[in-house]
């Protein structure tokens, strides 16, 4: 607007539109994958024994059309954007990494595994011009990583593996714990000459490498303890969105990684960005907590330090659970509801389940 200080301006608002794929649930809350391919390590972690999970070149050509069919509600409804997101291991994320698969929407080259992305862009823009479109992305992911069997102190470890590693996107296939953003860049490239600029990095998936995803002291309750310094886990992901950028200067890229840093996070962020690593900070888990967080440090308040994210993974556990995510230990409206001595009592039973 006009003449109107950034206070002033409306907030621009969007929707992220998914699909859970293999993590996918039915109507009576039983496991329902719905996979892009085998993975020979992450299938038995979500209950796939068939290939009869594995969807159809037509049934994807269905999950477009339902994508498209979204953001044309959404801008309907008054929203400046949409997520398309390929992350975290859900259904647009995994055809990133689907060299396995035949047909259409698989195989070899980038190309053919960014089929389903563009047909959607293309779908979204004919039908819902207008609408403005980002994509949140994993730009690298890692090789699965367990509990050891010596109990719920132990870091994680990576599952056993062979090489080359071919199961994923974004990663090292001679050592699939260590990312390769060769093929992400790649991706970023081809979204900035569609005309997609604003980018979200991410990493990993919650469900097979939460230390990466989600750097973090306390782990969920049903995982491991971290295999590394979290603040090794924010550096990988400050630095991924840092190469991006430098290789995709025109892409509007958003960092994610930042709420394990606490009462850090505005200094940090304010180096990044007055260094030029990237255009935004992303900040998940501790608008949970403290969603003034940014309006404070914007306006030079002090920062309270009783509302910052401790990373305890309350707001990860709850869902994982079927209950409604929110920061329990900090925010006296969850913290009240009776959900929470239900949490407690799932804590202390896998804690006891552990032992």
């Amino acid at each position: 607007e006009s003449g109107g200080t950034a206070s002033e301006k409306p907030p621009v608002i969007g929707l992220q539109l998914t699909h859970s794929g293999r993590w996918s649930q039915g109507a009576d809350g039983q496991p329902a994958p719905r996979i892009a391919y085998r993975h020979p390590l992450v299938d038995a972690r979500c209950g796939v024994t068939s290939d009869a999970a594995v969807l159809t070149d037509a049934e994807v050509q269905g999950v477009i059309e339902s994508f498209i069919r979204a953001a044309l509600l959404a801008r309907e409804e008054g929203f400046d954007f949409v997520d398309v997101k390929h992350c975290h291991g859900y259904l647009l994320h995994e055809f990133l990494g689907a060299r396995q698969r035949v047909g259409r929407y698989g195989g070899a080259s980038l190309q053919q595994r960014t089929a389903v992305l563009r047909e959607i862009i293309a779908g979204i823009r004919a039908e819902a011009p207008g609408i403005e479109i980002g994509v949140r992305i994993s730009a690298f992911d890692s090789v699965p990583f367990r509990k050891p069997a010596s109990g719920a102190s132990a870091s994680g470890v990576p599952e056993p593996y062979e090489t080359p590693y071919t199961h994923g996107f974004g990663i090292d296939s001679s050592d699939p714990t260590r990312p390769d953003l060769t093929e992400p860049i790649e991706l970023i490239r081809m979204l900035a000459g569609l005309g997609v600029r604003m980018i979200n990095v991410t990493g990993g998936s919650p469900y097979t490498c939460p230390h990466i995803q989600r750097p973090a002291y306390f782990p969920p309750s049903d995982g491991y303890a971290p295999p590394e310094d979290p603040l090794a886990g924010v550096a990988r992901m400050l630095g991924a969105a840092r190469r991006i950028k430098s290789a995709v200067p025109e892409a509007i890229v958003i960092s994610t990684g930042w709420s394990y840093l606490q009462e850090y996070l505005p200094h940090v962020a304010q180096a990044c960005l007055r260094e030029g690593w990237f255009d935004a900070v992303g900040l998940g888990r501790m608008v949970l907590s403290y969603p003034t967080l940014p309006a404070d440090v914007l306006a030079g308040r002090r920062i309270e330090a009783k509302r910052i994210c401790r990373t305890f993974s309350d707001c990860t556990t709850a869902p994982r659970n079927g209950l409604a995510s929110g920061c329990y230990p900090l925010d006296p409206f969850y913290r009240a509801r009776p959900e929470r001595k239900r949490l407690d009592e799932i804590k202390a039973n896998l804690k006891s389940a552990s032992l």
